[in-house]
């Protein structure tokens, strides 16, 4: 083979890369579109979870969401009060003052007084035992200890106690929502962090239904909704309900309930039992 084909070919090729990288080079100088700065300052104080409890599918599309949209500077959860000053100092806003920090709960203390209808033997998931019959349980409203929400929650928040029944450790819990999402019973919801008593009962059956099903259920007497000196708590559909805003802890509720499902908030489980792997 000829060499001077070969030289001609390097040439030519070489004089194209230049041409081509001088067009790019122009192209971008011309349809440059400036970024806002803000969207970086904003995603290196967020703390990079991609959870989604701010409803964006990742800290990147929350902070252009801030920077370019005015979305609320208050929505990561797992980041709380300092992350939220830190946005709102980089905006130049105001944090809203009267969003409380929320953590999960999970209404239901059946555990082994939960009566069960069959024996499960398939997937251990939640949303895969409930579409068998609605669950093995007796009770339609209660835990049914397959632990979706403990192997959807990546911050440590959700121990087991001694009757395998999941329980939120407030301290971990980031409010990312994930259990809430994972429990297809719907027990599990947000309550303001300082909430300290709770009606740990989803059930709206009646009273003798409730206590066929579970020895543990609200039975809707109403005996706490009359004790209660600052009306704190009513009933929804045969369910007695806690307003934490109204609550002042007198724990006079807790003394009345003839079932014992209103409980105090009680120090973290350190102990687990086996569960499944995440």
């Amino acid at each position: 083979m000829d060499v001077s084909i070969i030289l001609y070919s390097v040439l030519v090729l070489g004089v194209l890369g230049v041409l081509f990288g001088i067009a790019l080079a122009v192209s971008s100088h011309i349809f440059h579109v400036p970024s806002d700065p803000r969207v970086e300052e904003v995603y290196k104080v967020l703390p990079d979870l991609n959870c989604g409890a701010c409803g964006y599918p990742g800290c990147k599309k929350y902070a252009e969401a801030v920077a370019k949209g005015g979305e609320k500077v208050n929505l990561c959860a797992p980041g709380g009060e300092e992350v939220a000053k830190s946005v709102a100092a980089i905006m130049g806003v105001a944090v809203d003052a009267s969003k409380h920090k929320e953590v999960a709960f999970i209404f239901c203390c059946g555990g082994n007084e939960a009566k069960q209808l069959a024996e499960y033997q398939g997937i251990p998931d939640c949303n895969a035992a409930v579409i068998v019959g609605g669950g093995p349980l007796q009770c339609n409203y209660g835990c049914m200890r397959l632990y979706s929400c403990y192997n959807a929650c990546n911050f440590d928040a959700i121990r087991i106690d001694e009757e395998g029944l999941p329980v939120v450790i407030p301290e971990n819990c980031t409010a990312c929502m994930a259990c809430v999402k994972a429990c297809p019973k719907n027990i599990i919801r947000m309550v303001p962090a300082y909430s300290s008593v709770f009606i740990e009962c989803n059930s709206k059956d009646r009273g003798k239904d409730v206590m066929d099903a579970c020895k543990r259920g609200c039975i809707g007497c109403t005996k706490c909704v009359k004790v209660c000196p600052v009306e704190a708590i009513h009933m929804e559909e045969g369910l007695a309900v806690i307003d934490h805003l109204k609550c002042n802890n007198c724990l006079k509720c807790i003394e009345v309930c003839p079932v014992k499902v209103i409980h105090q908030r009680t120090s973290p489980l350190t102990e687990e039992i086996q569960c499944p792997q995440k």
